[in-house]
């Protein structure tokens, strides 16, 4: 089986907002739940949208905003 890779260049920065509005959204949703932070599990995976505004190149991906 051959494996196929590809990466996404980002920078910390990137994450950290990325990470943030992450966790912004998550409190929003525990505060319309009327759940506390104890009761939130702290393992919550996330799927991030990543888009190629230029198709015809294939190193343009970027985190959709």
């Amino acid at each position: 089986m051959k494996i196929k890779r590809q990466g996404l260049g980002v920078s910390i920065d990137e994450l950290r907002e990325l990470a943030d509005e992450l966790d912004k959204q998550r409190k929003e949703q525990m505060k319309e739940l009327g759940i506390n932070n104890i009761d939130y599990p702290t393992i919550k995976k996330w799927l991030v949208g990543i888009i190629n505004k230029t198709p015809e190149c294939s190193d343009t991906w970027e985190i959709e905003k």
